[in-house]
């Protein structure tokens, strides 16, 4: 019995101090982010002249990728990334970028959240709790879907609580891959469009500037509705589902 209870001990003192280093990961990059000049290095102008002079190079998307995985495991916020790869890669490969990008980071932190934080949360889940977790766990790829849609959720936040959860993997696998689509998209589009304004506005006249401007503009406006739209399918899917029950 004292055996037993020793054991118990040492898994409980094992499963604290791993929770104790996610969150420490998971937080690292937040803080170095916010106490440090790190923030005024992520800024675009300062990220444009660093890949303005490799983005023609065959290894400046990798650089990016990684760079965009390695960031969302330490929690530093990623729409200054996004919005980035706008700027430097234009639309198409900016989104690609970004969508692989996320994905590695997603599944890193999901990973590290799960084999760090799991065994401490499944100790105390219980009643009303553990009956959402079992829920995650039968109905996670529509969860995380769901989530995923709506820009308010913070990605980084996200990825850890899916992690620490018991969302089946391959659930949020595919509910991640499918869900960052349209937001990175839009960012990323978004993006691109100013920078078209910004290159070649010191080569046109004043009317074919405002002209750009206006259809900048425009984008900007398609792309706020289609981010508005898309963020109200997880509360349209909500509700229809509670009246079909």
């Amino acid at each position: 019995m004292q055996i037993l209870d020793l054991e118990k001990g040492k898994s409980r003192r094992k499963s604290v101090v791993k929770l104790a280093i996610l969150i420490i990961i998971a937080f690292s990059g937040f803080m170095v982010y916010t106490i440090t000049p790190l923030s005024n290095y992520t800024q675009p102008a300062k990220l444009e002249v660093v890949f303005g002079s490799i983005k023609d190079t065959w290894w400046a998307p990798l650089i990016f990728i990684f760079s965009y995985a390695f960031f969302t495991v330490v929690g530093v916020p990623m729409v200054v990334l996004t919005i980035f790869a706008g700027f430097t890669f234009g639309t198409a490969k900016g989104t690609l970028y970004v969508l692989i990008g996320a994905n590695l980071g997603a599944n890193l932190a999901f990973n590290l959240a799960r084999f760090l934080g799991r065994d401490f949360i499944a100790r105390y889940i219980k009643g009303p709790i553990g009956k959402i977790d079992r829920q995650l766990r039968d109905q996670g790829f529509l969860r995380v879907l769901q989530l995923r849609l709506l820009p308010v959720i913070p990605f980084n936040l996200l990825n850890l609580a899916a992690g620490l959860s018991g969302i089946r993997k391959i659930h949020y696998v595919f509910g991640t891959m499918i869900g960052v689509i349209p937001a990175s998209f839009i960012y990323v589009y978004t993006a691109s469009s100013f920078m078209q304004v910004y290159i070649a506005g010191s080569d046109m006249d004043e009317l074919s500037r405002i002209s750009m401007r206006s259809s900048a503009l425009i984008n900007l406006g398609i792309a706020l509705t289609l981010l508005i739209v898309i963020s109200t399918i997880p509360l349209i899917f909500a509700k229809l589902r509670r009246k079909n029950e």
